[in-house]
């Protein structure tokens, strides 16, 4: 098939990019620096401003191919939402007016919907979950070097990630300083009592997910990443979930009073393209919501984000 990826540098469809080239497929790659994924016979760069494209911009790359499989992601910025929702809405009524075959759209944990015991609540409603979430970040080497590569290795930022996830390795080995707890209390009671934690891209992409929902017009699937979405090998192998957040059983909890911790479950980046990659070649979870997750066995080393091709 030919499929256009947009965003095919970035964490998700960098990798999505590379397993659908391994598999034979023919990839366009629609970004600003398409080039940075590297080159391939079966890799066709397409040079677009996806932010300020128009739809008939869109279309006309779109038309061209059988599948658009969106993984685009703004700049941080003021206008991070605004740019997430317009952009998305562009795209979406031009995946509508190109004649494909499938459209995919990858979201994030906080469209999912937190189950029967909450209902009409959202992953980006709970700043309990978003508890559990920073503290199972802070608990993997994976996805706290991820997050300092996002945010800027030696920032203000990442440096203060870097020292949450020491405090808390001090506290799992019993080791913990009057320095350690400090930067526990610190950290975690911004996130139940400050600002809104919740970034705005996790938000704009559950908004987002409004534009899919009961939508009959064109074929689309929208796959929301689990909380733990990190670097890691590809093991091929992966389970799916539906319209709610994949949590291991409440017996996982390990004495916390966070009903979410210890119970998050994940899947590497490599392995949930190789998801998105059997989907788009299958079709089977057309006007679903999903997500998938799969044993991390690399959870507590450095991997690369980003894919590139040999």
């Amino acid at each position: 098939m030919k499929v256009a990826v947009l965003g095919p540098a970035g964490f998700g469809g960098s990798h999505v990019s590379v397993e659908l080239i391994q598999r034979g497929h023919d990839v366009f790659g629609v970004s600003r620096h398409p080039e940075k994924l590297g080159k391939h016979n079966h890799y066709k760069p397409v040079v677009l401003d996806i932010t300020s494209a128009s739809i008939l911009e869109l279309i006309d790359v779109f038309k061209s191919v059988d599948v658009v499989i969106n993984a685009f992601n703004p700049p941080y910025g003021p206008t991070v939402y605004k740019t997430f929702v317009e952009t998305l809405r562009r795209i979406t009524i031009a995946a509508k007016h190109s004649n494909l075959e499938y459209f995919v759209t990858i979201g994030g944990t906080g469209s999912l919907d937190l189950g029967p015991a909450h209902p009409y609540q959202s992953a980006a409603d709970s700043r309990t979950f978003w508890l559990a979430y920073r503290r199972a970040t802070a608990d993997s080497e994976a996805a706290t070097y991820h997050m300092e590569e996002r945010i800027g290795l030696g920032s203000p930022m990442s440096s203060s990630m870097r020292n949450y996830r020491s405090a808390r390795q001090a506290l799992l080995t019993e080791s913990c300083t009057d320095e350690d707890k400090t930067t526990i209390k610190d950290t975690e009671t911004a996130v139940i009592e400050g600002p809104d934690p919740i970034p705005d891209i996790p938000l704009a992409a559950r908004a987002s997910y409004m534009f899919f929902e009961g939508n009959t017009t064109f074929p689309w699937t929208f796959v929301s990443p689990p909380a733990k979405y990190i670097p890691g090998p590809r093991t091929g192998r992966y389970s799916v979930h539906f319209d709610c957040v994949p949590l291991e059983p409440e017996a996982e909890q390990r004495g916390s009073d966070n009903e979410y911790d210890g119970r998050l479950l994940g899947i590497s980046v490599a392995d949930l393209a190789v998801a998105i990659a059997d989907e788009v070649e299958a079709k089977t979870k057309a006007g679903k919501h999903w997500s998938a997750v799969a044993e991390l066995p690399g959870e507590q080393e450095r991997w690369d984000s980003y894919a590139k091709l040999p």
